[in-house]
């Protein structure tokens, strides 16, 4: 496992960029280096994170032009694409590293032609650099020769980036596609296993009124089983929400809905206990008189 690389030392002593990628001054000479923060409102992270992990967005760090200037000169170009990450403006997240071997011309703007380098595949989704870069969108590639000294290596991950940790049970809070996201099984491992491991109360809150929806989870595979119900059905049968969904549609409940844990139980606890908690939390919040729930 690699170790979490330090920074917290005198700026002489900072890991930087290339002391990792190892570039020679000609290859300096020769790469480009993106940071990529979003485009109408949707930030590049999403586009990276949220897409395929076995075929990735990242046409968004290979773009031909900015304007009429191109980003790419030459055939062979190396590029670093690295996206801004949520929980700071100047950490970024190595996304992409590849060699350009297309360019179209001015009148056919579009995605350059690359091979990813398998050198630094490892490092892909795992290396964090920290970068000010303020939040112009007037410029995302850079020449390399011009910032590589400057740019220093924050850490590198034991494993691929995650935006959302498993930090307890108390801590739950998950927006739809966050849940969606955990349920299939593309990310998310340790939320998986805690919550199939235990049964429990859960909230469901729609942002856009305030509305509230209390609910419990008593099957063997405990919460994930009942939430991916939520996460197929959106509903989970409860006719409250079949209302809604009927009404608003599949995106009223994709864009405004989040799920939080309550309270748990050992899977081996009585049903009837669990009833009893979920009545209890239905009385609290006032769901039956405020919220979706009918029962």
């Amino acid at each position: 496992m690699i170790k979490k690389e330090k920074t917290n030392m005198n700026d002489d002593k900072k890991l930087k960029l290339n002391d990792i990628l190892h570039l020679t001054k000609d290859q300096i000479a020769n790469t480009k280096i993106g940071l990529n923060m979003g485009w109408q409102g949707r930030t590049h992270f999403l586009d990276w994170y949220e897409s395929d992990p076995n075929d990735r967005n990242t046409d968004f760090t290979y773009h031909s032009h900015q304007g009429k200037q191109r980003n790419f000169t030459s055939i062979g170009q190396l590029c670093f694409g690295f996206v801004r990450l949520q929980e700071s403006d100047d950490k970024w997240l190595l996304v992409s590293a590849g060699k350009i071997t297309s360019i179209p011309d001015a009148d056919n703007i579009g995605t350059c032609g690359h091979d990813e380098l398998p050198e630094y595949s490892s490092l892909v989704g795992r290396l964090i650099i920290h970068y000010h870069k303020g939040n112009t969108y007037s410029r995302y590639i850079f020449s390399a020769e011009n910032m590589i000294e400057n740019i220093e290596v924050a850490e590198i991950l034991p494993n691929i980036y995650e935006p959302i940790k498993f930090s307890g049970f108390e801590n739950v809070h998950l927006p739809f596609k966050t849940l969606k996201s955990m349920i299939d099984g593309v990310r998310y491992a340790d939320y998986r296993a805690a919550l199939s491991g235990v049964k429990g109360i859960y909230c469901i809150t729609d942002t856009r009124n305030g509305k509230l929806y209390i609910g419990s989870a008593s099957g063997k595979d405990g919460i994930l089983q009942r939430w991916n119900d939520y996460k197929t059905s959106f509903t989970g049968g409860n006719v409250g929400l079949k209302d809604l969904l009927d009404k608003n549609g599949e995106e009223y409940f994709m864009e405004n809905f989040t799920y939080t844990l309550l309270e748990i139980f050992p899977k081996n606890v009585q049903p009837a206990h669990i009833y009893t908690r979920e009545n209890y939390w239905k009385e609290v919040f006032a769901t039956r008189m405020f919220g979706y729930n009918r029962n």
